[in-house]
């Protein structure tokens, strides 16, 4: 399930475990706002839970009523982005290329994933670098 992030209602610490609450809406289109809370450790591609913002598009895999996965896809911002996303380890090629791209088709700071290189929040194709 895809959503975008509407607010961040709380970063759990100390005693509110490691969590995040999100106030979240089915993305791209809509429906009612739900709040999920998701453990640190179903992050997958996330940096530290306290970096989601708003605006930003997650892919939620549930076992039940729990979040087991929540991969960040892409964020309003670059900076946001930028800030927030852990990217897999980068393996040395004699060519530039695309990690990520501002998507004209979503609109959003998108990762690009794949082969060829595609928006991970739409599909659209990624731009290439000469």
């Amino acid at each position: 399930m895809r959503v975008v992030i509407r607010e961040v209602l709380n970063v759990g610490g100390f005693f509110a475990g490691e969590t995040v609450t999100l106030a979240a809406q089915p993305w791209p289109d809509g429906g009612p706002e739900q709040t999920v809370t998701i453990d640190d450790a179903a992050l997958t591609n996330v940096i530290a839970r306290h970096l989601l913002v708003p605006g930003m598009i997650l892919e939620l895999q549930f076992a039940g009523d729990r979040v087991e996965h929540a991969t960040l896809l892409g964020a309003p911002y670059y900076a946001s982005l930028r800030t927030a996303w852990r990217q897999p380890p980068i393996l040395p090629t004699p060519t530039p290329r695309v990690l990520s791209f501002r998507c004209p088709a979503c609109n959003v700071w998108a990762v690009a994933t794949g082969d060829p290189l595609v928006c991970a929040v739409c599909g659209a194709t990624a731009p290439t670098v000469n």
